[in-house]
């Protein structure tokens, strides 16, 4: 698992890399992360209604043989949990996930504390943390 400070610049990275399509839950502290991922030539966005959901899609394009990446902010990553652990790792399927890691809140403190060590415990191996600002607007 990687941890970044910042998102500045990810996105085209990760095109450069190989990844064509973004699918993820809206998140304000990704906003800059997904406004350069609108931005991007070339690439499919999809925006989902919750994580479990991007998860799945982003599955079913790696079974397509199209890198995927997932973006979410870690409130919503235990809602990930299920299709990570029931789906996309016993199928060896990894589309990379962009956390956005929230801390400073009453609702984001427990998820903040224990969001890499999760990831960690289910031993996802293609995970990005943002530890950027604390966004909470």
């Amino acid at each position: 698992m990687k941890t970044v400070t910042s998102a500045d610049g990810l996105a085209q990275q990760l095109v450069g890399e190989g990844y064509r399509l973004f699918v993820g839950v809206p998140d304000s502290g990704l906003r800059g992360f997904i406004e350069d991922v609108d931005a991007l030539d070339g690439v499919e966005h999809v925006i989902a209604t919750w994580e479990a959901e991007a998860v799945a899609i982003a599955a079913g394009a790696e079974l397509a043989g199209t890198k995927a990446c997932v973006y979410l902010q870690n409130a919503g990553l235990g809602h990930a949990i299920n299709p990570l652990t029931s789906l996309c790792i016993p199928y060896g399927l990894t589309p990379l996930l962009v956390v956005g890691h929230r801390h400073t809140l009453p609702q984001h403190e427990v998820m903040g504390r224990v969001d890499a060590a999760l990831l960690e415990l289910i031993d996802y191996p293609l995970a990005i943390l943002v530890h950027g600002p604390n966004n909470e607007g």
